[in-house]
């Protein structure tokens, strides 16, 4: 196996937790929205087709966000080093016009 930049794990590591916490805010603002809304839902008598509706988005959200983290961390590779080539092209742009490193 080829010597992998650490900062490709690096990256890859970060872009895994935003979006397990994306995924746990969603999960927070629908158990917010249903606890607020249920009295509304029980009066409407919507609260089984809500109950339904609300884990169908959840779990749609939830499989696609493993789906593009299992996706990243195939081709970790390819995604993350086109990006470190621009950065490192970039910083050393700036080096050479006096910039800030």
């Amino acid at each position: 196996m080829a010597h992998q930049d650490p900062r490709v794990a690096s990256m890859f590591r970060r872009d895994c937790a935003a979006a397990v916490c994306a995924v746990l805010l969603v999960w927070l603002i629908y158990a917010f929205t249903f606890w607020t809304m249920k009295p509304a839902f029980d009066a409407a008598g919507l609260t089984g087709p809500m109950v339904g509706l609300g884990a169908c988005v959840l779990f749609l959200n939830t499989a696609a966000i493993v789906a593009m983290i299992r996706h990243y961390g195939e081709d970790r590779a390819a995604i993350y080093g086109t990006d470190i080539y621009y950065l490192d092209r970039l910083r050393a742009a700036r080096r050479s016009q006096g910039g800030q490193p």
